[in-house]
């Protein structure tokens, strides 16, 4: 018992960590298409000279966004639910929905890492390129084996926090996080 505590506790503390780092490359994320997108129009528009791949540069940190986007929900188990099923449910009964609905998401974000990697795999070995930008299109779908295998461990871990809390070892405000930054 003890052990799996332990395990939960340490999964905490990695958690937030990463989810600094992911709040951080967010907002470099955010400045750089703002950057991008303003340059791109004050040189089309007063310059009359458009920067060659510019939207198609900020259209690739927008993805990568949507991505981090994703997986600070998750760290903070603010993903999309039916909350009316859950909340007329008694909480003994709710836990046990959340650690399936995590079991059944960890192993979807399995899949779909598994299916990403490989597919990223073969774009790099076809050496595929943006034609606009010259950038490896494996390094533009990076994001996606990342995010899919990185939404898996937290799923899977999320689990053993619903079960703490199941258990009465840790209350349920302690791992939702319902604050927005």
């Amino acid at each position: 018992m003890l052990e799996k505590m332990k395990i939960t506790a340490g999964y905490i503390t990695a958690n937030k960590f990463i989810e600094i780092i992911e709040k951080w490359l967010a907002v470099l994320f955010i400045l750089a298409i703002v950057i991008i997108v303003f340059a791109g129009t004050l040189s089309r528009y007063l310059l009359d000279n458009p920067i060659y791949g510019a939207d198609r540069l900020a259209t690739y940190l927008m993805i990568w966004l949507g991505f981090f986007g994703f997986q600070i929900a998750v760290s903070r188990l603010r993903h999309i639910e039916v909350e009316f099923v859950k909340a007329r449910m008694k909480p003994a009964i709710r836990y046990l929905m959340n650690i399936g609905t995590s079991l059944i998401a960890f192993v979807f974000m399995v899949i779909l890492f598994c299916l990403s990697l490989r597919y990223l795999l073969e774009v790099k070995q076809l050496g595929d390129e943006d034609i606009v930008l010259g950038i490896p299109m494996w390094l533009i779908l990076l994001i996606m084996p990342l995010s899919f295998g990185l939404s898996a461990l937290r799923y899977f871990f999320n689990s053993f926090l619903w079960n703490d809390v199941r258990t009465g070892k840790r209350e349920e405000h302690d791992i939702v996080q319902k604050k927005l930054i």
